[in-house]
């Protein structure tokens, strides 16, 4: 049984830019597999580029009493020719706060900000990561295809799962 909670979900601006870079730094520490960064990396990154992020994508966070527990990334494409697409990115819920509900709130805050801007949304997801995969069929994205060997550590080669939603 899935005990829902009242997170706030809310669009973030340049003013929350230090709230962006705790849950990106706490996604890449805490779950590592599941994007293609890595803490090291973005640790070391001035809060400029952070901002630079806020300002070239949509990002949405979940909060709690004030703290941010969640965050969704949407982002447009700019071409002329595929300006009608939008990849969703960086999708994570402290540990300690899933399985109540905020991930599907944080989708549902891109998918209703992806149909008054875009056609369909993109994203790509682990292969193996059963909870997200479920998650997306459950709000309507499709599986159309497995890029192989798309992410390296090492020596170690992960494939991703490639899935959209078509929203009009």
């Amino acid at each position: 049984m899935t005990i829902v909670i009242k997170a706030q979900i809310r669009r973030l601006g340049a003013a929350d830019v230090q709230d962006f870079r705790e849950i990106r730094l706490s996604a890449l520490k805490k779950a590592p597999e599941m994007f293609g960064s890595v803490y090291e990396h973005e640790e070391k990154k001035p809060m400029e580029a952070f901002a630079e992020r806020l300002r070239d994508a949509v990002a949405f966070g979940a909060y709690i009493d004030g703290e941010i527990i969640g965050l969704s990334v949407f982002k447009q494409e700019d071409g002329p020719k595929d300006a009608h697409k939008a990849h969703l990115s960086g999708v994570f819920v402290e540990p300690e706060q899933r399985g109540r509900g905020v991930a599907g709130m944080l989708l549902r805050a891109v998918i209703d900000y992806g149909r008054e801007h875009v056609e369909q949304i993109m994203l790509t997801v682990a292969e193996g990561n059963e909870a997200a995969i479920n998650l997306y069929e459950k709000h309507g994205f499709k599986t159309y295809g497995v890029e192989p060997r798309a992410m390296k550590n090492g020596s170690e080669y992960r494939d991703e799962i490639l899935m959209a939603l078509i929203l009009r």
